[in-house]
Formats: structure tokens, sequence, C-alpha cells
């Protein structure tokens, strides 16, 4: 039990409920799409992909981990390397192989698309792991794109399934429109969340990064710019969550949407505060561990507001 316990958090399985809800409420809330086999299949490659990124991101990880959190790991202790890459491997594959399945499905003999798409998600999640973690933005970008691009994928899903359809695409032209914008929004705040949350990551885990010879941006720049861009970047996440509200004021049925994303206020002013506080408290790693935390409520918060759009 205690294996079975231990894999569900090497895949972060919290993470891959997050994404699975929120590729499915952009497809059925935000869209209003009725579920098919092709999207229900092209969730699970996600969720596979995704947790075979976290798997390969451990392995890369162990020193680093053993020094920044040597009570929570996974790789060499509770399973062993091999093992881990066995996981690795089996998740990814499968992941693949629910994605051909998906689009031969939904295109048929035109299935290549979203299937290079997943490809190219893959490859780009161990690359993240296996070299471009350790480089100075690069990996915080990348790690940002791909939670955006799990909530654009429906959207991107259903038009080109659309596109092979020339009278539903037209039928449906308005609807494809309207909800574009929507999704936009929200897959800006999914990057937006996800990158300064990586950053926070970094202040987190600088004594570890340091020793491993990691070059993230609080070593190369400095706590105390890391903090400032941090502070910047959650006022452009304040802001695009206003001009939300204000986009959705005269939409029938937003009005939770919209009180659940002025939820998300509060909790980006309070992490605001803990930025500038994080430096003047005894351990600045719990500062910004709880910074990191508030970070996952917005996002659970953002990502619920898309039930009642």
């Amino acid at each position: 039990m205690k294996k079975i316990g231990s894999f569900f958090k090497l895949v972060r399985w919290p993470n891959l409920l997050i994404t699975a809800m929120m590729m499915c409420l952009v497809y059925h809330c935000v869209m209003m799409m009725e579920s098919t086999a092709a999207f229900t299949l092209l969730v699970i490659s996600m969720v596979f992909v995704v947790a075979g990124g976290y798997v390969i991101n451990d392995i890369f990880d162990v020193e680093t981990d053993a020094i920044n959190k040597p009570k929570k790991l996974i790789v060499g202790k509770i399973f062993s390397e091999k093992q881990c890459n066995v996981f690795y491997l089996t998740l990814t594959v499968i992941g693949l192989c629910c994605a051909l399945a998906s689009t031969i499905i939904a295109y048929g003999t035109k299935f290549y698309l979203v299937f290079i798409c997943m490809l190219l998600l893959a490859g780009v999640l161990y690359s993240y792991s296996s070299t471009y973690k350790k480089k100075l933005v690069i990996g915080n970008v990348i790690v940002s794109l791909s939670v955006a691009f799990a909530v654009f994928l429906p959207w991107l899903f259903e038009m080109l399934y659309m596109s092979e359809h020339t009278l539903l695409l037209s039928a449906n032209e308005n609807l494809m429109t309207a909800s574009l914008r929507i999704v936009l929004y929200y897959t800006g705040f999914a990057f937006l969340t996800t990158l300064i949350r990586e950053i926070v990551k970094d202040l987190e885990d600088i004594d570890g990064d340091e020793r491993s010879g990691c070059r993230t941006m609080p070593i190369a720049w400095g706590v105390k710019t890391s903090n400032i861009i941090v502070a910047v970047m959650l006022f452009l996440l304040a802001g695009l969550m206003i001009r939300f509200t204000i986009f959705t004021k005269n939409l029938s049925g937003a009005e939770t949407a919209t009180f659940l994303i002025r939820l998300t206020y509060v909790f980006t002013f309070m992490s605001l505060l803990k930025v500038f506080n994080a430096r003047k408290v005894k351990i600045p790693r719990i500062a910004y561990h709880q910074i990191s935390t508030d970070l996952k409520v917005i996002m659970l918060i953002g990502v619920l507001s898309m039930f009642f759009m």
C-alpha cells in the first residue's frame, strides 16, 4: 500500500486531476460540447503524458531533491531509478497511444496533427527535465506553456475536427469564435499563474539548486530581483483577471464565474504582501512555500470558475 501511495505522489495526482478538470471544463462548460470517445481519449492521453513528465523530472532531480526535500524523496528511496524509468516509458507510451487512437477516431486519415502535438509535448517535458530545468528562465517558460497548452488543446481539437466538416463549422462558427476569446483568457491565466509559481518554487529551493549547479532566476539575478519580478507578474495576473471580469460582465450566466475570479484577487494580493515580507521572516523557505500554496488555490478557483461559464 505504501508503494501505491508513493506512486501517486510521484505522478503528482492532484496536478493530474486539475489538468483533466481544466480540459473537461473548457470543452463542456466554455465550449458547450458533448463528450465523445475521441475527446475522452485525448484527456487520458494528456494525463498520462504529463504523469510521465513528472516521473522523469524526479529521476533527473534526485540530487537536488535530496537537499531540498529529503523526507519526500521517492526515486532511489521507495522506487529504484530503473523502476522509475519503466514507469516513465510506460506512462508516456500509453499516453501517446491514447492520443493516436483519439486522433484516428476524430479525423480518420488526417490523424497526425494532434498526435504530433502530444508527441512534441512528451519530448519537451523530457528536454525540460534533462536540460532546460537548470537553465535561466527557459525552464520556467516551458512548464508554463505546457500547462497553458492543456487549456487551449480542447478548443484546438474541436476546431480541427470541425475543419473536416464544413457544414458543422459553418453552423458553429459564432460559438467557436466567442469561446476562443474566453479560452484565451484562461490560457493566459494558466500561463501566468504557473510561471509565477515556478519562480516562487525556485526561490523556495534556492539552496539545493545552487549546490546542484542550477542557474535559476534567484541564483543568477538574486533573491531581491526575483521578488520584484514575481510582484510585477502578480500585478499582471490581477490585471488580466480584472480585464476578464469586465469582458464577462454582459455574458448571461457568468455571475458566479465572475465572483470566483474576483475571489482570486484576494489570494493574489495576499501573495503580493507575502512576497514583500518573505525576506524579513526567519525562514524564507516557509514563506515561499505559503506563496506557492496560495498560487495553487488561485489556479484551482480559476479552473472551477469555468464550470459556471
